[in-house]
């Protein structure tokens, strides 16, 4: 009696992992590990690597010109608006 590795049904090609959202793809990679799997899950883990890390964007910082006066938000003063002191 020889033991045979179960076929699997999708052939998962690190192309077609690509085409997958992002927690599709971690849900593939934590079922990958489940039935230990290791050539599907570096699939993922490389896919996954490719893409950008999502989370809270980052914040465009802006370096104030040299001569430049810096603006602040708020109400202005009377003075500021020409009115009575």
């Amino acid at each position: 009696m020889s033991i045979m590795r179960q076929t699997r049904s999708v052939d998962w090609t690190k192309e077609r992992i690509a085409a997958l959202a992002t927690p599709e793809v971690k849900q593939l990679r934590a079922n990958a590990e489940r039935l230990n799997d290791p050539e599907i899950v570096e699939r993922c883990n490389e896919v996954l690597s490719e893409r950008p890390r999502s989370g809270v964007p980052k914040r465009k910082t802006t370096v104030a010109k040299p001569g430049s006066v810096a603006r602040t938000r708020g109400k202005k003063k009377d003075s500021e608006l020409g009115g009575a002191a």
